[in-house]
């Protein structure tokens, strides 16, 4: 009975290892575009509406340009976590950086989305 406590502890501990958190999503290895005669404002709303669309929203600073979001765990997927990142941050500037990072819950994870496209894209379109 004790083998099967420590072999239940060792296997959740394996499977929790690999997990990817709201904490996880650093800007730095996301996918970028800029954006020129927006002011900083269109550039956020945009992009907390563009979020928000698909996703939840977990954290979010607009003195620091960063969004920080989640997909839900459904029957075939663990979920996925998301980040939008904003810079110059909260001034005018004459262009923006965007940069989109997208990751599964866990590394091993087969199925999910991959959402850098779906809000790039979006983005894009919103600031057309």
């Amino acid at each position: 009975m004790r083998a099967l406590a420590l072999l239940s502890v060792f296997a959740g501990s394996m499977f929790f290892s690999g997990c990817n958190t709201i904490d996880s999503v650093q800007p730095g290895k996301g996918q970028k575009f800029s954006v020129a005669a927006r002011s900083y404002d269109q550039v956020w709303k945009a992009a907390v509406t563009v979020v928000s669309r698909q996703l939840t929203i977990v954290e979010e600073s607009k003195a620091s340009g960063s969004i920080k979001a989640e997909s839900k765990a459904g029957l075939t997927t663990y979920g996925e976590v998301v980040g939008v990142f904003i810079r110059p941050a909260g001034v005018n500037a004459t262009s923006y950086e965007i940069e989109v990072v997208s990751l599964k819950r866990d590394a091993i994870q087969i199925t999910g989305q991959n959402w850098t496209n779906t809000m790039v894209a979006g983005l894009q379109a919103a600031l057309q």
